[in-house]
C-alpha cells in the first residue's frame, strides 16, 4: 500500500495499530439498545430554527418536533442530548447515539459510511452578510474570509468553489453564533450556510441580511448508523407523518407558511442508499485506510501550524516566565505584587474562557486578533504564568551563600544572575519546564473553537466531509507519535539530574 507520494505504508505497523487501537475502543462501544429504552438523539443545540433552547432551557425547533413525535409513534421516550456538529458522525458510527439531528444533508460520500431515512426538507445554501458591508454576492468575496460551519454543506461548498470565487481563507466555525459574531465584527465579510436557518436568523435582525441564495440540492434526513435497528421503522413513521400532514404542519409552524407539494416535505420519497452498498465493520469505520490516505495531508498542514503555534508560545511564554519570576523576587515591592496577582490570576482563569475573551470580546474594545494571534496570545498569557512560579522555585533552590558570595567579589546584580544564579537554576527546572511545554503544544488544540485550522481542527473537518472517524484516531496517534518522545526524554532527564544531585 502507498501515500499519494508512492512512498509504500508499513503494513504491519499499520496492522499492529488496528490491533491495538481495536482494545481501546472495543468498551466504549455500545450494543443495540432495547426497546423499551430512550431513543438517544444527538443534536447540535444552537442551530436554529432546527433545535435550539427557548429561554426555560428546553431544546425547541422542528426536527426536535419531528423525532418527538417519532419517539411517540413508537412507543419510546427520546433523550436529546448536545453534541458538537463534527462529533454527529462517529457518534453515530460508534452507538452512542440512536440516530442525529442538525439538518444533515445527504451526501453520496456520507452514505457510505451511515444511513439516512428518507428526507423531510429541501434547502439551498446562502450568503449573509453584514449590511452595508460592501458585499452583495459571492463575487464581492474575491479577496475576503469567508465563515462556513466546520464540516457541513456549506463547507463543503466553499471548498469546492474556492478558486472560482477567490477566498483567501475559509474560517471554519462550531456553529452559527461565532460565525456571525465574527461577521458583525467584521472578521469575516460572509457566511455560508442553510438558507432557511439564516433566513429565519436574520429576521429580526436589521444589521445583517441573506444576500444570495447558492443552489445546491441540498436534502435533509435523520443520520443513524450504518446498520441501525430502527432505520427502517423510523423511515415508515415519517412516511406516515408525512401522509398525515404533521411535517407540513412544523413546517408552517417554524417557517410561517407550508411547503410546496413537490417538496419532499410533503411526498413521501425512498430511503436513499449508498452507490456501493457499503457496510462498514469496526477496521472500516475507525481505521479506515482510504480515508487516511485523503485526509493525510489536511492533517499534516494542521500539525504544522500545531508545531508553529506551539513553539512560539513556548518561546514566549519561556521569556515572558522568566520577566514575571525576576519581578516577583526582585523588583520593587509594587511590581513584586503586581507580578504575584498576575501569576495568581492567569494560572486560575481556564485556557478556553481566556481564549474565548481574546478572540471574541477584545474586538468590541477595538482590539481584532486573527485566530492564530488570539490563540498565541492565549497561550504565552496563561504559559508565563506557570512558568514564572517553576523559574520561581528554580531560582529559591539556589543556597543564600552563592548570593552572599557574588556580593563579597563584587559582582553587580545583571552578572550575578546571568553568570551564577541562572544557568543553576535553569538546570534544575529543565524537567517541570519541558513538562510545561508539552502542555502547551497539547493545549494548542482548544484553538479550533476560535476557527484556527491546528490538527484537531482539520481532523474533525475531515471526519465530518467523510462520515468516518479515521482523521480524528490518526491526529490522536500523530500527537502522541510528536509528544511521547518528548516525555520519555523528561523521564531520563528527571533520572539523570537525580543522579547528580545525589
Amino acid at each position: 500500500m502507498t501515500d499519494k507520494k508512492g512512498k509504500i505504508l508499513n503494513p504491519a505497523c499499520f496492522t499492529v495499530l488496528k490491533i491495538a487501537l481495536f482494545f481501546f475502543i472495543w468498551p466504549f462501544i455500545s450494543v443495540a439498545q432495547d426497546a423499551d429504552e430512550p431513543i438517544i438523539v444527538g443534536a447540535n443545540i444552537g442551530n436554529v430554527p432546527w433545535e435550539f433552547q427557548d429561554t426555560d432551557g428546553t431544546f425547541i425547533g422542528f426536527e426536535v418536533d419531528l423525532v418527538v413525535e417519532i419517539g411517540k409513534r413508537l412507543n419510546r421516550e427520546v433523550d436529546i442530548i448536545n453534541i458538537p456538529f463534527n462529533g454527529l458522525f462517529a457518534a453515530v458510527q460508534s452507538g452512542r447515539i440512536d440516530m442525529a439531528i442538525s439538518s444533515i444533508g445527504i451526501t453520496d460520500k456520507r452514505l457510505e459510511s451511515v444511513s439516512f431515512t428518507q428526507p423531510y426538507y429541501d434547502s439551498d445554501q446562502s450568503l449573509t452578510t453584514i449590511k452595508g458591508g460592501g458585499i452583495s454576492s459571492l463575487e464581492d468575496l474575491r479577496g475576503e474570509i469567508v465563515a462556513v460551519d466546520t464540516g457541513s454543506t456549506g463547507d463543503m461548498w466553499a471548498t469546492e468553489n474556492q478558486d472560482k470565487y477567490g477566498f483567501t481563507e475559509i474560517r471554519r466555525y462550531e456553529g452559527l453564533a461565532p460565525a456571525m459574531l465574527d461577521v458583525v465584527i467584521g472578521r469575516v465579510k460572509g457566511y455560508i450556510s442553510d438558507i432557511p436557518a439564516l433566513l429565519y436568523y436574520t429576521k429580526d435582525k436589521p444589521n445583517l441580511e441573506v444576500v444570495e441564495r447558492i443552489p445546491t440540492g441540498g436534502r435533509y434526513a435523520l443520520m443513524l448508523g450504518k446498520n441501525s435497528a430502527i432505520a427502517t421503522e423510523v423511515n415508515d413513521t415519517i412516511s406516515a407523518l408525512k401522509q398525515e400532514g404533521f411535517v407540513n404542519d412544523i413546517h408552517a409552524k417554524w417557517f410561517g407558511a407550508l411547503a410546496e407539494d413537490t417538496t419532499s416535505t410533503v411526498r413521501v420519497v425512498p430511503m436513499p442508499t449508498a452507490n456501493e452498498g457499503l457496510i462498514f465493520d469496526f477496521v472500516e469505520t475507525f481505521l479506515n485506510m482510504e480515508v487516511f490516505i485523503q485526509t493525510y495531508p489536511m492533517l499534516i498542514a494542521g500539525l504544522i501550524t500545531t508545531i508553529q503555534l506551539g513553539l512560539l508560545a513556548i518561546v514566549a511564554g519561556l521569556a515572558f516566565g522568566l520577566f514575571l519570576a525576576l519581578s516577583r523576587l526582585y523588583a520593587p515591592k509594587a511590581a513584586q505584587l503586581i507580578a504575584k496577582a498576575y501569576i495568581d490570576i492567569f494560572r486560575s482563569i481556564p485556557l478556553l474562557v481566556l481564549l474565548i475573551i481574546i478572540f471574541y470580546a477584545l474586538p468590541f474594545v477595538g482590539l481584532s486578533f486573527s485566530p492564530f494571534n488570539a490563540a498565541a496570545v492565549a497561550l504565552t498569557l496563561v504559559s508565563g504564568a506557570y512558568t514564572a512560579e517553576i523559574f520561581r522555585a528554580g531560582i529559591e533552590a539556589i543556597p543564600k551563600g552563592q548570593f552572599e558570595a557574588s556580593d563579597a567579589l563584587g559582582l553587580s546584580y545583571k552578572d550575578t544572575m546571568v553568570e551564577i544564579i541562572l544557568p543553576q537554576a535553569i538546570k534544575i527546572v529543565i524537567p517541570p519546564l519541558t513538562n510545561n511545554c508539552i502542555n502547551v503544544i497539547k493545549d494548542t488544540a482548544l484553538a479550533s473553537v476560535v476557527a484556527m485550522p491546528d490538527l484537531l481542527k482539520q481532523a474533525t473537518q475531515a471526519q465530518a466531509v467523510a462520515a468516518n472517524p479515521t482523521p480524528l484516531i490518526a491526529a490522536a496517534v500523530i500527537y502522541l507519535m510528536f509528544l511521547l518522545p518528548l516525555v520519555l526524554w523528561v523521564s531520563r532527564l528527571e533520572v539523570k539530574f537525580k543522579r547528580e544531585s545525589r
